[in-house]
């Protein structure tokens, strides 16, 4: 029994540390480069804020110098609960993200399954490494906020001398909280998986991180006032604060720092009971069915269709007149993009960053009181524009992700040509956002808009959505859904000023002078000319550069040797 135990042991070892790095590859989308890089870059990115706004609050904390114990605690609350509830999205943003992977599927089970390895040590392994990774992660985000705040938070008279006990509160009130939520979505995973199959748990990851993307960028607009309210109701007695489960860590919060009243105290132990309940289940969800689970990858058969998308994308391939090549690689990206999963929570994403942006939006021009649909506006115009812009880019981060890098032999035996590959890709970024957008927009216009308006604006909605497909494939050498990709971490430390800026131009830039050329025929004729301009300008300049450019369908390593490519009988 005991040399059992401890064969089961070893392999749990070995197989955690493969199962960590699956899923830091699934969480980056990437099978071909080391993830070590560019996942230290997520977590310096996402525990950024709020480090950020821990240093913010020495404003807040000099302020309260001298004033009322009431206003202090209000405060105090309102703050502590907004580091729960960040680090608890933060959780479910990574949960979200490797929710592929938290269980095998075809391919481990045909590769583990031959071997003397018990299916719950695989799946116990498989639990660990995620637990292993949502624990570091959540430490990474958790831990600098805590230190930077609990020294300002010491600092005001009322604290004086309780740094170690604010400083433990913070940890162990944002880790527990982070813990919970992550514990807790593994376990509707695992429960999505036993009772609904893969697919039904492929939409609900999608669901979440579309959920979480929106909440993530909404929590530094709306969530502070929010959050002060709550705490005044909390501080109040009011009962009904109990039902938002970020209070309950915030009390755990209070209450080591030694200032709970009988609410907080209930909260905390609820806060003790809903971890240790999470805890509990999430083990025999994965552990007890790992068995018949594996059994039924092996089963399973794809059954997912995309006849209806194909049928748009044929049709748009013949109104254009595409050459069969293009048609061709068309048709493969969309059935590759509509069967994945793993590209539609790409798709999320940026989804749910256009669908953050418009909510702000849609708020600050209410607060100004120019909230208007029965005329032409610019912000009204705006809004499709965000959409557009995330829609195109997403759908080039989606590009770059093989569907399976093994099975792009075709593509390698026939290799196409580079103008081919850009080509198809400008037709399904067409037909998958530029089209429907200005389908939507057009729909949710003519009830309110003149006819001649709504036409005019959604005519010039498609052709800047051209420039910008235009723009975005510059450069552009791959087949889409079957080259290799490596993340880079340059793009997170110095291309999102850029992104940025580029969506304020595009979006809100763009939109003023869209209206302007619903009643100026002079701003019109501007426009047209200066997006046809744009598009000549990046053709040519393109065509001279396809003709120094191969096809890449090896993902680039950073930092790495390449070959000078000097000899044909090497290629």
């Amino acid at each position: 029994m005991f040399a059992s135990w401890k064969r089961d042991w070893r392999q749990f070892r070995l197989l955690s540390r493969d199962a960590v790095r699956q899923l830091l590859d699934t969480a980056l989308l990437s099978r071909d480069a080391d993830p070590a890089e560019f996942a230290i870059w997520m977590m310096a990115l996402v525990a950024t804020p709020t480090a950020f706004f821990a240093m913010q609050q020495f404003r807040t904390f000099a302020g309260l110098q001298n004033a009322p114990l009431e206003v202090v605690e209000q405060v105090v609350l309102g703050l502590r609960l907004f580091f729960v509830v960040y680090g608890m999205l933060a959780s479910a943003l990574l949960a979200a993200l490797t929710w592929e992977a938290l269980f095998p599927d075809g391919r481990d089970q045909e590769v583990i399954g031959v071997l003397p390895v018990r299916p719950r040590t695989f799946a116990a392994s498989r639990l660990g490494a995620a637990v292993t990774i949502g624990v570091v992660f959540a430490a990474a985000v958790n831990l600098p906020a805590a230190l930077i705040f609990s020294m300002f938070h010491g600092s005001h008279p009322l604290y004086s001398g309780q740094i170690p006990g604010l400083f433990i509160g913070h940890v162990l009130a944002t880790m527990l909280g982070s813990m919970f939520v992550f514990f807790s979505l593994l376990a509707v995973r695992g429960l999505a998986a036993v009772m609904f199959g893969a697919r039904a748990g492929g939409w609900l990851g999608a669901a979440l991180q579309l959920i979480t993307v929106v909440l993530m960028f909404e929590v530094f607009f709306f969530l502070p006032g929010v959050l002060g309210t709550l705490g005044s109701r909390i501080l109040s007695g009011d009962v009904t604060a109990l039902w938002f489960p970020p209070v309950w860590f915030a009390a755990l919060h209070v209450w080591v720092a030694g200032s709970a009243n009988q609410l907080l105290e209930d909260a905390t132990l609820r806060a003790l009971v809903a971890v240790a309940a999470a805890t509990s289940v999430v083990v025999p969800i994965y552990l007890v069915p790992a068995a018949w689970l594996g059994r039924r990858a092996l089963e399973k058969r794809s059954r997912e269709r995309a006849a209806a998308t194909t049928f748009v994308v044929r049709t748009v391939g013949k109104i254009t007149s595409a050459r069969p090549a293009v048609r061709g690689i068309l048709l493969f990206a969309v059935a590759s993009l509509v069967r994945s999963r793993r590209h539609l929570l790409v798709l999320a994403s940026y989804f749910g960053a256009a669908v953050a942006i418009c909510i702000a939006s849609i708020l600050v021009i209410e607060v100004r009181g120019t909230f208007a649909l029965n005329t032409p506006a610019e912000w009204v115009l705006a809004l499709p524009m965000v959409f557009l812009f995330f829609a195109v880019m997403g759908l080039r981060a989606s590009f770059r992700i093989p569907t399976e890098i093994e099975a792009n032999w075709p593509f390698r035996l026939a290799q196409p040509s580079l103008s081919t590959c850009v080509n198809a890709s400008v037709l399904v970024m067409f037909t998958l956002a530029i089209l429907p957008v200005a389908v939507i927009t057009f729909g949710m216009l003519v009830p309110r808009w003149p006819l001649s308006s709504v036409l005019i604006s959604v005519a010039l909605q498609m052709v800047a959505g051209v420039v910008l497909v235009e723009c975005v494939l510059f450069g552009w050498t791959k087949v889409p859904f079957a080259c290799g990709h490596a993340p880079s971490a340059d793009l997170l430390k110095s291309w999102w000023p850029a992104y940025a800026l580029a969506l304020y131009v595009f979006a809100f830039q763009l939109s003023d002078w869209q209206v302007a050329a619903t009643t100026s025929s002079r701003a019109l004729a501007w426009y047209l000319g200066i997006a046809a301009v744009l598009i000549i300008v990046v053709r040519i300049l393109r065509y001279r550069k396809l003709r120094t450019q191969v096809l890449e369908f090896d993902a680039v390593q950073q930092h790495s040797m390449e070959r000078l490519n000097l000899s044909g009988a090497l290629n």
